[in-house]
This record gives structure tokens, sequence and C-alpha cells, in this order.
């Protein structure tokens, strides 16, 4: 019997001391988290629209489906329902932004105030305040047999919106057009969509968006340096 409780007495003894040592890592957590690193996760609430599918949402907020569906603890994954809140990891979202690498350029041009950049081999237009690019836009280049010409240009001529037409097109109320190498202008274009690949007949077509902002900031006698 004096054994049995001296027994008792050290497995007792014992507990207490792995308690001691367990008890500060626990403490540190948050209720329901473990400390392995995922309380550092947020989540943004959600809320379903009329049309949304979990795929849309996935690609909404570049998260896998299979998280959507854990996080969330979604039984049937087809059963969405309007008005239905969903957690959604925004640092999944976050890194995958921060992996995208914004487009720069390494051309150096004219120590001017402004002058217009285009880069016919990564179909992409820079706008220029002396080194410092203040714009970018994936634009379209002139097609094989109407190439953009390369070189040293200016703006001659600004137009708000005319129609263009040519041997097989006819475009009416093309956009903040800007004439730099003959009858090659940067103008805005709302009859495709395949920005970063050649298109055109010559010109620079980007999105009315892009072409509105690059009128308004650049006066008539900018410099346009068209390279590859």
């Amino acid at each position: 019997m004096k054994q049995r409780k001296i027994v008792l007495v050290f497995l007792g003894m014992a507990v207490a001391l792995l308690l001691s040592v367990w008890t500060p890592f626990v403490a540190n957590a948050a209720p329901g988290e473990s400390s392995s690193g995922s309380a550092e996760t947020k989540y943004k609430v959600y809320v379903v629209k009329e049309g949304d599918t979990l795929g849309i949402i996935s690609r909404k907020f570049g998260v896998p489906i299979a998280t959507i569906i854990k996080v969330n603890k979604l039984g049937d994954a087809s059963r969405i329902y309007v008005g239905q809140k969903l957690r959604i990891p925004v640092r999944e979202q976050k890194k995958k932004a921060q992996d995208k690498k914004k487009p720069t350029s390494t051309y150096k041009g004219p120590n001017v105030a402004k002058w217009i950049e285009v880069d016919l081999s990564q179909q992409r237009l820079y706008a220029h305040e002396y080194d410092k690019v203040v714009f970018t836009t994936r634009i379209s280049s002139g097609v094989a047999g109407h190439r953009t010409p390369i070189g040293r240009f200016r703006v001659w001529a600004k137009v708000r919106s005319q129609t263009m037409s040519g041997p097989g097109y006819r475009l009416p109320n093309v956009q903040w057009v800007m004439y730099f190498a003959g009858e090659n202008a940067i103008h805005g274009t709302y009859w495709h969509n395949n920005f970063g690949r050649p298109m055109s007949h010559g010109c620079i077509n980007a999105t009315n968006k892009a072409a509105r902002w690059l009128y308004n900031w650049a006066p008539q006698g900018t410099i346009v340096i068209v390279h590859r």
C-alpha cells in the first residue's frame, strides 16, 4: 500500500512538470487555432450573388475551390445559395498579387518631361516623365505586311473621335486618336480585346480607357519612340 502511494506521488509530479512546460505554448494560441502558423490567416466574408458558382468565386479571389470548400465546411460543393456568407482566405490572394511581376522599362530615352515608348517585342506602351514610368498598358501593333514603323516621332495631331477606314475595314467612332507617324496613330479600340498581340494595320491599338489617359496626358508634339 505504501509503495502504491509513492508511485502515485511520482506520477502526479510528472504530470505537473509536463503541464508547466506545455501551458505557455497553448496560451499563445487563439481559441480553436494551433500554433503552427495558421493563426496568421485572415478571412474576407463574401456574400454569394445570383449567378455565382464556386468556380467563379475561386477565380475572383484567386483561391482554390478545395480551399473554399474546406474553410466553409461545405457538404455539397454544388449547392451554394444567394445570400450565403462564405469565408475566403485572403493570404493566398495577397501572395498571388505579390507574385505578379510588374512590367518595367529599361529603355534609355530622352531627358524630357513627357515621352511615350512603344516596345514592339513586349507589345506594351510606357508613358515616361523623364526617367520615371508613370503609366503602362498592353497594346496591339501592326501585323505582318502592315508593321508599325520603328523610330523616333512626335504626336503631330490629336482627334477626339473619328471614322477610320481602309482596304477591308471601316471603323466608326474611334476615340482618343493621336497621330505620330504619318497615318499611324495611338488610339482607343473597341472591336477586339486581344491586346498583347499584333492586330492592327500599323496603328497602336489600346483600350479606350488607356487611350483616354494618354490623350489627356500627352500634348501635341510629345515624342513617341517605337522600338523592338
